[in-house]
């Protein structure tokens, strides 16, 4: 893959900048693809990675399994990876309290229920909570939580953390889908040796 010079100048920036220090080399190569992708070097504070979701991302992604996002937002950051929206499987909410997200979400974890999913949630607390609500009958390979906003975006979280589920997210209320498709690009690129930081 061609890599510009503006790229490898950012991450040459990014690492002159950055401690990572307390990260293994591939937890540091997501990290700053995330810090590149949202130009917030403050944001290795609350990143949570965990060396056992990057090891079954990176397998499960040179396995092909299938790939669930919860807005097309995200599919579209993420798109040489043709990931099933959840957004698009809702079913019709309009007479309930249910967000398309959540019912879109559920619908796509109970058709991948044997399948072990890779879920990223970029946008919706939503869908995060009908992630952690269906982990008794469907739980995913890996999660990569970064739900943004106000409600529910840090408890979704926090509880996501909590829980038995694989998991990559942060601890704040920060989050959206720049940030969840960097996370999920750089497994993608380290699924394939590529590598940003000079370690």
């Amino acid at each position: 893959m061609t890599v510009s010079t503006i790229e490898l100048e950012s991450f040459a920036r990014i690492q002159r900048e950055v401690d990572f220090s307390g990260l293994s080399r591939q937890g540091a190569e997501i990290a700053a693809r995330i810090i590149h992708a949202t130009g917030d070097t403050e944001i290795i504070n609350e990143l949570v990675i965990n060396e056992d979701a990057i090891e079954k991302a990176i397998w499960g992604l040179n396995r092909q399994v299938p790939i669930i996002v919860d807005v097309a937002m995200l599919a579209a950051g993420v798109a040489k990876l043709n990931p099933l929206v959840a957004i698009h499987a809702a079913q019709d909410v309009s007479n309930t309290n249910e967000t398309r997200s959540h019912s879109g979400m559920v619908t796509l974890l109970a058709t991948m229920a044997k399948q072990r999913p890779l879920v990223v949630v970029g946008s919706a607390p939503t869908a995060l909570r009908a992630i952690l609500e269906q982990q008794d009958e469907t739980t995913p390979l890996v999660v990569i939580g970064m739900p943004v906003g106000f409600v529910d975006a840090v408890e979704s979280k926090q509880d996501l953390r909590r829980s038995r589920i694989t998991h990559i997210t942060n601890t704040s209320r920060r989050g959206g889908s720049p940030m969840a498709a960097a996370t999920l690009n750089a497994l993608f690129l380290l699924s394939q040796g590529e590598y940003r930081l000079d370690h």
